[in-house]
């Protein structure tokens, strides 16, 4: 019976040292066992989207750093979709493993159904093969703005009301009518007293024979012909005289050439032809002093001025007598 005793401790000790060896080598199985060299996953963050919604689909890449891997464009592949914007994150590295991804956002047009297709990474392990993996497509669902991602209607969106007659309130236009008169009528009294004003000033303007008279004295008190400034001379003079013109017959004469201006002085009705002629004489003669280099002396000085002075009496205009 001793024997016996001893015989089962032995045979139960013998069992539970071979289930233990069998645990062990069980447990140094699995951390033996290596994990995927190469990890791909495709993905979107929704399969149903309105028109109006984007979709991120991204790629994603996990692998060992001693493995070399291709990541595909996967824009070329989207079809139907347009991208409105991508980027890339990584690679960074995280317990031993490389991860690395390409995201594109992505904005459906019409409402339809649309397949992203499988994309191909390919890689080269240590031992130089190459390999590839692809990725499942991913089916998409693009429904109307108008409809929820159940196909129901939006409850958001509010009908169109029909078309009201409004009533028109006719006070503001009669208040901008009346008020558009009384502006216009205001400006018709002004313009109305600024030309009477213009008008009575223009008639109490001194006469155009006094000034031409007071502007030859001053030019004689200046000496320019005792100090030799001829040309300077006759040029103040003939502007005066052709200011009196203008003045006095309404002729643009200080803007006219002599051939311009004699035939308007020929064509005056209330000058006798003598006057005409001395006109036209002094304004022929200062032209060749003034642009052709002639030098008078000083008796013919003397002359042009008198036949200006003579001129401008002789063609006066008479003074009315001020009626008191």
């Amino acid at each position: 019976m001793r024997r016996f005793l001893v015989l089962l401790v032995f045979v139960t000790q013998f069992f539970v040292l071979s289930c233990a060896e069998n645990r062990e080598n069980k447990t140094k199985s699995t951390v033996i066992s290596e994990a995927p060299p190469v990890k791909v996953i495709a993905k979107t963050d929704r399969t149903k989207a309105a028109v109006s919604q984007s979709i991120i689909y991204t790629l994603s890449v996990q692998h060992v750093p001693e493995i070399k891997v291709n990541m595909p464009e996967a824009g070329v592949n989207i079809a139907g979709l347009r991208i409105t914007d991508f980027g890339e994150n990584g690679p960074v590295e995280r317990d031993g493993q490389l991860f690395y991804e390409k995201w594109f956002k992505l904005q459906p047009d019409i409402i339809g159904t649309y397949i992203i297709p499988s994309m191909t990474v390919s890689y080269i392990e240590k031992t130089g093969d190459k390999k590839e993996l692809k990725t499942p497509q991913i089916f998409l669902e693009v429904i109307s703005s108008l409809t929820n991602e159940e196909g129901e209607k939006s409850v958001d969106i509010i009908d169109i009301k029909p078309l009201q007659k409004m009533e028109r309130d006719l006070k503001p236009f009669i208040l901008a009518g009346c008020s558009g008169a009384v502006f216009l009528a205001a400006a018709g009294c002004l313009f109305l007293y600024f030309r009477k004003r213009k008008k009575n000033s223009f008639e109490k303007r001194k006469p155009a024979h006094l000034i031409a008279l007071e502007d030859i004295e001053k030019l004689e008190k200046d000496s320019l012909i005792e100090r030799g400034i001829v040309k300077e001379y006759y040029f103040r003079l003939s502007e005066i005289f052709r200011t009196y013109i203008e003045n006095r017959f309404d002729i643009p004469a200080v803007e006219q050439t002599t051939v311009e201006l004699v035939p308007e002085i020929n064509r005056l009705e209330k000058i006798d032809s003598a006057v005409k002629l001395k006109a036209e004489e002094f304004l022929k003669y200062s032209d060749l002093v003034k642009f052709a280099k002639y030098f008078p002396q000083q008796a013919e000085i003397d002359t042009n001025r008198q036949k200006i002075v003579s001129v401008i009496s002789e063609t006066k205009e008479e003074e009315k007598e001020e009626t008191k």
